[in-house]
């Protein structure tokens, strides 16, 4: 029977030690999250200021210059959606254990459609960057256009594979390591 209380005892002292390193400790799988899409939020300030510049400046639009800032635009929401989420990771309620594993799933499936989706808007600007070339809309892919299509497609395939490679590579350093971290503290959670 002491051998079971004292068991009883390490559980809840374990349990209360992985809660307290996953809601409290600044150094927590969650805190650095945190700390990323902090940062990844802040960025996007500075790119509308560069891209409010450039549509002061010009009368004329860019298809792809929208597109473009348009992809960035996204990117700002995934990171504020992923941000709103990890703060309601920090404040637990109910089962503490199939919430936190419930989040961090739909924080990893957010983190991974980002990816593709990231991936599909640079397809469709490079579709848009050939209209816009074919119908003379930006003059500033003239050089562009002259070269074989034969070469822009495999220049744009080239383009997409070394982006997924990257974006995927960028998530899981950011994030994905980190996401694994919490739902191995979730599971030891009771």
């Amino acid at each position: 029977m002491k051998e079971m209380w004292n068991r009883a005892d390490q559980i809840t002292t374990a349990g209360y030690n992985v809660t307290e390193l996953i809601y409290r400790d600044s150094k927590s799988p969650l805190a650095a999250i945190e700390k990323n899409l902090k940062t990844a939020l802040f960025i996007f300030p500075f790119v509308v200021v560069l891209f409010a510049g450039q549509f002061l400046s010009n009368s004329h639009q860019s298809p792809t210059r929208m597109l473009l800032f348009a992809i960035l635009f996204i990117e700002f929401l995934f990171s504020l959606l992923n941000y709103g989420l990890v703060k309601k990771m920090q404040q637990p309620g109910g089962n503490i254990r199939e919430n936190l594993l419930t989040r961090v799933s739909l924080l990893q499936k957010l983190c991974g459609m980002y990816v593709y989706v990231q991936l599909g808007l640079y397809a469709l600007m490079a579709v848009l960057l050939e209209i816009s070339m074919y119908f003379q809309w930006d003059s500033n892919f003239n050089g562009w256009a002259k070269i074989n299509p034969g070469i822009r497609i495999g220049v744009y395939i080239v383009f997409l594979v070394v982006q997924l490679l990257i974006k995927k590579a960028s998530q899981k350093k950011l994030y994905g390591r980190y996401l694994d971290q919490l739902n191995n503290l979730a599971l030891q959670l009771e």
